[in-house]
């Protein structure tokens, strides 16, 4: 347990803020439409119940694994073997993809060699252990998080925006 609070909190907030911010306002916003918002307060609302109730799991279960500790533990070894397949298939294709996000933001038609690259640059980062993946991920935020900020006050003060255009 290397983690204090501060720490814990910086690589949960990390994990959350992924490639998708980058990627999927667009394709998002064609499908919602102006419900946008109420769909991001839903998904705050299943990403809230899911971290809640990942950290009582891990107060229950106070080891290395997490999911497929849980499943193995609640409820049958079975479970906990599949949970732990599909988290590593899902985090591979986590990866993939923002990864090819990376490649597109930063050499557009060239996605695939930068997406290897930033691979191999978070593979290195992580080897180096959980207090330099804490430090970059510090450096990622305070990229990202004002970044983010500054997106969403030019959207709110473009002269369109109102909550009155938030309709089903």
């Amino acid at each position: 347990r290397q983690l204090g609070l501060a720490s814990a909190v910086v690589v949960g907030v990390g994990s959350m803020v992924g490639a998708g911010v980058f990627t999927a306002w667009g394709p998002a916003a064609d499908a919602a439409g102006t419900a946008l918002l109420v769909g991001l307060g839903l998904a705050a609302l299943v990403a809230f119940a899911n971290a809640t109730s990942s950290a009582r799991l891990a107060a229950v279960h106070p080891e290395s694994g997490g999911t497929y500790v849980y499943a193995r533990r609640q409820l049958a070894p079975v479970w906990g073997h599949l949970a732990g397949w599909g988290f590593v298939v899902g985090k591979t294709a986590s990866c993939a993809a923002m990864a090819l996000t990376a490649g597109a933001y930063l050499w557009p038609g060239h996605e695939r060699l930068v997406g290897l690259a930033a691979v191999a640059i978070v593979t290195a980062v992580n080897l180096g252990g959980l207090t330099r993946t804490v430090a970059v991920t510090v450096v990622v935020l305070a990229v990202t998080g004002p970044t983010l900020l500054a997106v969403v006050a030019a959207g709110w003060s473009a002269p369109a925006a109102s909550l009155d255009r938030l309709t089903p």
